[in-house]
């Protein structure tokens, strides 16, 4: 059928049974309009975070809840190198620390 290598490597990753599932779910999505088909509808455009992104999302969280639960930023900052291997500024975790209390 001619996939692209990535979307072999990823139902070779998921399974067979869950990459169908997957392409039959998008594949719906298109039908309905919540994402976007190529102009000749033979394709479906699938967009996606990078993981990266989410990985800096997730971190944030962490910061939020460290400093919801009083760390200070300086322990905050040591946390954040040790288990993740991050430089984090001060300046930055003070901003996530009022960000995480405006969402509590």
């Amino acid at each position: 059928m001619g996939l692209p290598a990535i979307w072999i490597r990823i139902a070779e990753a998921v399974g067979y049974d869950n990459f169908l599932t997957l392409w039959r779910i998008l594949d719906t999505a298109a039908e309905l309009r919540e994402i976007r088909r190529s102009e000749n509808e033979s394709m479906i455009e699938v967009q996606l975070r990078r993981y990266t992104s989410f990985k800096r999302f997730q971190r944030n969280r962490w910061v939020e809840e460290l400093a919801r639960n009083h760390l200070p930023p300086a322990v905050i900052q040591k946390a954040v190198k040790d288990r993740l291997g991050e430089k984090l500024d001060r300046s930055h975790i003070r901003k996530l620390a009022r960000r995480g209390k405006m969402r509590g």
